[in-house]
């Protein structure tokens, strides 16, 4: 089957790796004879302008000609999906990813390879398209909507991106390597200055109250953070989503979950509890932070709403 290719390219991603790399992948698609043309997104956002915007450009009908592709990391993945699906397509052009960013969850999630020549090649050989869960949110304090691949996190995660995130060193640590170095560092402060909160769940009637909520992350896979297995039987083919509660302990039991989340083996622990739902409904009536899939989204009061729903995805795990 011949395939056309709207790729966008995300060249920040991963400090700057995704713009290194782009040559090399260039020469690939070219020996290759693919069809392709290319977008690149410069600023927050961009992706998903163009992203709506391509979709929008062809007739709602088969579209399996046609594939976008992302090369960045989970964000840039997130911003290209918000765009196709706010498209609102009744035939949803496939989406693909390269994973070439710093954390690269999704591709872990689905078991698709993160090295990047590998992965060029699960998408390139791919014949048809895969449909795999995501998420979707609805928020009703902000009036919003969106999806995420991999997880929305309330709480410590997010304070961790956020604090990240505002560094002015961030680009400099990213081109240095040392992006690491920066997580760390963004992990101390946040482990010493985050409250915790407290937060509802509800799960159709039944209802939870945890006053002391400290992470709090709605995934759709077992990732976050660049590999943390945060929900070891979370799945992408699971028509659930997994929602991790854990309750802010004092700081030496607070270490012993770090290496326990580090291991996978925090489930069993009494401050950590589970959920493994389609439908989850959170309420935090504090101000806390939020992120989406790596993404900031703000500190906001909590009145949201999860499920799952579908999307194809052009990538060819088995190859």
């Amino acid at each position: 089957m011949s395939v056309n290719f709207y790729i966008i390219l995300n060249e920040f991603a991963g400090g700057g790796r995704a713009k290194s790399l782009w040559p090399e992948i260039k020469a690939v698609l070219q020996e290759r004879q693919v069809s392709y043309q290319v977008a690149k997104s410069t600023y927050p956002g961009q992706a998903t302008l163009l992203a709506r915007q391509y979709a929008k450009q062809h007739p709602d009908l088969t579209t399996v000609n046609n594939v976008v592709l992302a090369i960045g990391g989970d964000g840039t993945l997130h911003q290209v999906l918000n765009g196709l699906v706010d498209a609102s397509l009744s035939h949803p052009i496939p989406v693909a990813y390269l994973p070439v960013g710093s954390g690269n969850d999704f591709a872990k999630g689905i078991k698709m390879s993160t090295r990047w020549r590998a992965a060029l090649n699960q998408i390139l050989g791919c014949s048809t398209s895969t449909w795999f869960n995501i998420g979707t949110f609805r928020d009703t304090t902000k009036d919003t909507t969106g999806v995420f691949t991999n997880n929305i996190g309330i709480g410590f995660d997010a304070a961790v991106v956020n604090d990240a995130n505002g560094k002015s060193d961030k680009r400099l640590t990213k081109r240095l390597h040392l992006g690491w170095f920066s997580r760390m560092s963004s992990l101390i402060s946040v482990v010493y200055n985050q409250l915790s909160f407290p937060l509802t769940v509800h799960v159709g009637q039944h209802r939870d109250i945890y006053p002391h909520a400290y992470l709090v992350t709605v995934t759709n896979h077992p990732y976050l953070g660049g590999g943390i297995n945060v929900a070891p039987t979370a799945s992408v083919t699971d028509p659930n989503l997994d929602l991790i509660v854990i309750e802010k302990p004092h700081l030496p039991k607070m270490l012993l979950i770090g290496l326990m989340l580090r291991m996978g083996k925090h489930m069993r622990l009494k401050s950590v509890h589970h959920y493994h739902e389609p439908k989850l409904h959170l309420i935090a009536p504090s101000i806390e932070y939020g992120q989406e899939d790596g993404e900031e989204m703000g500190g906001r009061y909590w009145d949201t709403y999860f499920e799952v729903s579908k999307y194809p995805f052009w990538i060819d795990t088995t190859i």
